[in-house]
């Protein structure tokens, strides 16, 4: 139902378009009329709003991870894969804005947003086939084989999300007490984020058994800096003096981008036991061998806030 909530906002607007004006005005009904509501409106040149915003992300991609994992106790031939979902999820975030009327209908507006709404998704599992000798001198195919599948937890994590917007803005005064914006125009993304839900494994022989160690490694996705649009509606209810209450609903679009993902060195992968040397970070970036990622930015923001009229 939530995708419906835009609609809900649109029949909640409508409703109050077509409420009689008498029921907003600081005024009597006798003495409200159109042009003391452009009148009183026209009174003020500047908003600043202030508000903490829903954010409903539109990210829905996947990623297809294959690479070989090492053997570290003899020759080897190995392929494991497995496929990533990463979803945007709803969350929260802050917005701040300044609009300039010269006139009473017509004006530029400024406005600013934050979010880190999180990711996530359902992985299917994690599957991994090797091939192994227990020399380095052995010739293929190798005897002994090793098989398996690992079921493998959600994809975990969060985005980070700047929006930098100028916008022209329409004012429409329908009281003394209430007025309606509609505002578009570019926005600048700066987004990036990071997550976990790629699988890494290496493998050896110890005392007479095959053992091994899987891990959940964690990536930063690239960033991404791009111009984009936005187009939203406002309800404005001026609560006392110069104070109102805001009601905003965007929509901010911007084309998707396919951005590299890089491991982050945390020290997830732990090392080898004794007499096995160490894995290093560099060695885990070249076996894993990580493709691009391609990653939708654009987002709905449903702002609930205060505005102040100067």
């Amino acid at each position: 139902m939530k995708k419906y909530w835009f609609f809900g906002l649109f029949v909640f607007i409508f409703m109050l378009t077509h409420t009689p004006q008498g029921l907003f005005s600081q005024t009597s009904p006798t003495q409200a009329s159109p042009d003391r509501s452009s009148s009183y409106w026209s009174r003020f040149k500047f908003e600043l709003t202030t508000a903490v915003s829903y954010h409903k992300s539109l990210l829905d991609s996947s990623y297809f991870h294959q690479y070989s994992p090492p053997f570290l106790s003899g020759a080897y031939e190995s392929l494991a894969d497995q496929t990533i979902k990463i979803r945007g999820r709803d969350g929260w975030g802050f917005n701040a804005g300044l609009a300039f009327f010269p006139v009473t209908n017509f004006g530029v507006q400024f406005l600013v947003d934050y979010a880190k709404p999180k990711i996530s998704g359902g992985n299917k599992e994690y599957d991994v086939w090797l091939n192994y000798a227990l020399s380095f001198d052995a010739s293929p195919p190798y005897p002994n084989i090793f098989e398996y599948t690992y079921g493998w937890p959600d994809t975990g994590g969060q985005l980070t999300e700047v929006c930098l917007s100028l916008n022209g803005a329409f004012r429409l005064p329908v009281s003394k007490r209430l007025a309606f914006n509609l505002s578009g125009g570019l926005t600048y993304f700066h987004i990036d984020g990071e997550g976990t839900g790629i699988a890494y494994s290496y493998y050896w022989w110890e005392d007479g058994w095959f053992k091994g160690r899987t891990f959940n490694i964690k990536t930063k996705i690239g960033t991404i800096d791009k111009l984009g649009l936005n187009l939203g509606a406002e309800f404005n209810w001026v609560l006392w003096g110069n104070m109102c209450f805001v009601l905003d609903a965007r929509y901010f679009a911007c084309p998707s981008s396919t951005l590299p993902m890089k491991i982050i060195d945390e020290g997830l992968v732990t090392p080898p036991p004794p007499p096995f040397e160490g894995i290093t970070f560099d060695e885990v970036k070249e076996t894993m061998n990580l493709q691009k990622l391609t990653v939708n930015p654009s987002f709905y923001r449903l702002n609930l806030g205060f505005k102040y009229l100067f």
